[in-house]
Formats: C-alpha cells, sequence, structure tokens
C-alpha cells in the first residue's frame, strides 16, 4: 500500500465530610448560565498574553502526516490496542443512538466520512486526534452495544443490532472503510506535552471545537484529572453552581439527568475547570505561578499535578470539599454572588477567593455568618476593591489582592 506524506512545520509559542445531596430540585429552575456566557468564559481567562512567546527556528516543530485507509474490521479489532481512544471524559456531549445509526447507515450506503486523526506516540501506538465519537460509534455497534434506529435507506434494518444483520450485511460493513491521517512529529525544543496540545487543538476538526478544558481533559488524562471531575460531582459545589444533583429514584431520576445533560456548565466540562481554578488560584498565591493569563495558570496548574499521588489527593479533596460545605453554611443560596449587581449574578472571582482565603486563615479567627456577610458588602461596596476584584480581577497582582481581601472579610471587622 502506497502511502502519502506530507511534512507540515508550525512554529510553537512555546477536615474531612460525609456529603449528601441537597433536596434542593435544582434541575427545576432555570440558572443564571446560558451557552453564550459559558463561551465568554474562556476569552475573559485569555486576556493576558502567555510569557515566553518564541519564533526561534531551532524551536520548530515538523510534523510528518501520513494518510491510510482502515476497514471497519480491522480498525474495531484495534481500538483499544493498538489505537487509544483516549480520557474516558474527552467531551461529554456524547452521540446519540440516532447519530451512531446514522453512522452505520453511511457506511451501508458508502458515503465518505470524513477522516479521523491519530498520533503516533510510539510505533504501531496510536491515540485518538479527532474521530473518538465516530470510533465509539463503530465499536458499540460492532459489540452489539445498541440498535439501529430512524434508519431512511435501510429502514428494514431498523431495531437490529450487529448480530441481527444478516451475513451478508455484516461482511458489506466489515469491508467498509475510513480513511485515516496519522501525525507523527519531530520536535526540537518541546516535550510531548506541548507537542499533543498543539495537535489536538489545531487539528481538532470535530463539529464543536475542544474548549480548553475539554483539550486539558484529552491532554493531562492522569490521577488529578480524575480528582476534578470527581470534586465536580460534589453536591453541595453543585448547588453552588445550578448544576442538578440527579436524584436515585424514579421518576425525578430521568428528569434530573437529562436536566444535567443540558446544563452549559457541565456539557462544557467547566465544572471541572471550576475546580481546577481554585487550586490555580493557591498556585498564584504562593507564588508557584508568577505570570500569564488565567488560561495559562491553569494549564501549569495542570501540567505540575498531572500525575498526582494518592495520598496528596486526600488532602486536596478533602480541603476542597470541607472548603464548599463552608461556603454554602455559610451564604446559601446567595453563595459566590456579586451582591452590587440587581439581581445578584455569580461571580467566579469571588469563589475562587472566597476558597482559597477559607483555606490560608486560620480556622479559629473565621468570624460569625452575619459579621461575614457584612464585610463581604462593604468590602465590593468599595469602588477600587470592585475594580480589582470583579472588573480586572485577573492580573496575578489582582489575583493575589482579592484572595488578601476575602481573608479580611472571613476574619476580621471591616
Amino acid at each position: 500500500m502506497m502511502l502519502k506524506v506530507r511534512v507540515v512545520q508550525v512554529v510553537l509559542y512555546k477536615h474531612n465530610f460525609n456529603l449528601t445531596v441537597m433536596n434542593t430540585k435544582e434541575f427545576e429552575t432555570n440558572e443564571d448560565w446560558n451557552e453564550e456566557e459559558i463561551n465568554s468564559w474562556e476569552e475573559e481567562d485569555s486576556e493576558l498574553a502567555n510569557p515566553q512567546v518564541t519564533s526561534n527556528r531551532e524551536n520548530q516543530l515538523r510534523v510528518i502526516r501520513t494518510n491510510q485507509d482502515y476497514n471497519l474490521d480491522y480498525l474495531n479489532q484495534s481500538i483499544d490496542k493498538t489505537i487509544v481512544l483516549g480520557p474516558h471524559y474527552q467531551r461529554r456531549s456524547r452521540w446519540s443512538t440516532v447519530q451512531k445509526s446514522l453512522l452505520i447507515e453511511s457506511f451501508l450506503l458508502n458515503i465518505p466520512i470524513p477522516p479521523i486523526f491519530l498520533y503516533e506516540k510510539d510505533f504501531h501506538s496510536y491515540e485518538v486526534v479527532d474521530g473518538r465519537q465516530r470510533l465509539e460509534a463503530i465499536q458499540d455497534f460492532f459489540s452489539n452495544s445498541f440498535r439501529l434506529k430512524k434508519l431512511s435507506y435501510y429502514s428494514h434494518l431498523n431495531g437490529q443490532r450487529f448480530s441481527d444483520l444478516s451475513t451478508e450485511d455484516q461482511r458489506l460493513l466489515l469491508r467498509r472503510s475510513i480513511s485515516a491521517t496519522i501525525l507523527m512529529a519531530e520536535s526540537q525544543g518541546f516535550d510531548e506535552i506541548d507537542v499533543r496540545m498543539l495537535l489536538f487543538d489545531r487539528l481538532n476538526t470535530g463539529g464543536v471545537k475542544l474548549n480548553a478544558q475539554e483539550l486539558r481533559n484529552a491532554i493531562f488524562a492522569g490521577s488529578f484529572n480524575d480528582l476534578l471531575d470527581k470534586l465536580s460531582r460534589n453536591p453541595i459545589f453543585r448547588t453552588i453552581w445550578g448544576i442538578p444533583n440527579p436524584s436515585d429514584t424514579e421518576p425525578q431520576k430521568s428528569r434530573a439527568e437529562k436536566a444535567l445533560l443540558n446544563n452549559p456548565i457541565y456539557k462544557s466540562m467547566m465544572d471541572c475547570e471550576l475546580v481546577l481554578r481554585v487550586f490555580g488560584i493557591q498556585e498564584v498565591y504562593n507564588d508557584e505561578i508568577l505570570d500569564g493569563s488565567m488560561k495559562f495558570i491553569l494549564d501549569r496548574t495542570m501540567r505540575k499535578y498531572k500525575n498526582l499521588d494518592a495520598a496528596m489527593g486526600l488532602i486536596m479533596e478533602q480541603k476542597f470539599n470541607e472548603a464548599v460545605r463552608f461556603i454554602y453554611e455559610t451564604f446559601e443560596n446567595d453563595s459566590i454572588k456579586n451582591p452590587i449587581l440587581s439581581p445578584p449574578q455569580k461571580a467566579r472571582n469571588i469563589y475562587d477567593a472566597l476558597i482559597v482565603a477559607y483555606w490560608e486563615v486560620d480556622k479559629s479567627t473565621i468570624q460569625d455568618t452575619e459579621t461575614i456577610k457584612t464585610n463581604f458588602q462593604n468590602v465590593l461596596s468599595d469602588e477600587d476593591n470592585y475594580e480589582k476584584i470583579i472588573t480586572k480581577g485577573n492580573s496575578i497582582e489582582n489575583i493575589k489582592f482579592r484572595v488578601d481581601k476575602f481573608k479580611e472579610i472571613l476574619t476580621e471587622l471591616i
């Protein structure tokens, strides 16, 4: 088989609690956020330029690209062996049974399918850069995980699994193929994470481009990434941010699960980013990160803690769970809301500073609830404080300023 090879040069800019589910019926409410507002978070987090941009020719990245066709039989047998689909939660918006069924019908019709992109991590070992959901659909059908649904041209196959198909149709599917673009990187001056971030970011061609947290989730798969996902399921955290808490009983369970899947924060993995954010802010406050945009801070924090050991992970989990419980017990339904706005709106800069400030203070010095609320109102009523905390709060200087102010809010009389 002859392979087509191309070379592309790219410059790369270098306390412990038993949690209980809150009976809030949050899934019945229409929360503050919509998808457009969630998407705007990424723009805000990238406002400051990342440091050390380079155009040095010695640091250029050379990508070798080859094209190859794989029949579905070979491809299905290779998944999870030589082709690794990647982290379980690369993105949360999964294909429906109808979407999977229509892909299978397209193969039956021999309609060309957009190519998948694979990154060769090692010899004959590949990681999916783009096309994960197509590969999952193929794998799921061949393993009889779903029945075909709403087919138009092969409607007589509706309701059938792969094993229900005639021998002729099975063989037809197994012989169908999909094109794959295989990427191999030759680099100087960049580590593997840098290379993979570039490829996932620039070469992801799906209908919805990976956002920053989905990208981090794909690149930094490891124990810390698993911890972020676990902490994002904390029922008090979800209540604070208006993320549905699915019930274990019917009939509420199905409604809540549907609401969760449609929740903009959950669907975009911003819940995981909100958890990550507090650990990133603590890195800045403790002078572990000295410059860069919020996006850069979060990337660096993911890189640092990627292979977090179990003991440290347990400490971080206990700290986070204690802090979110404190927030809810103090502010209840007004947790992390900006009281200056009418109506009050939830603010990430209040949330992250409040958690880190709680971690940094002597718990014996924390004031009573009413004093804290009064302090909070007084601090944000000051125009200069408001500017540094809310309006322009993501410079390194302002991050430290807002954590210091929230330490005062928790421990002093203002």
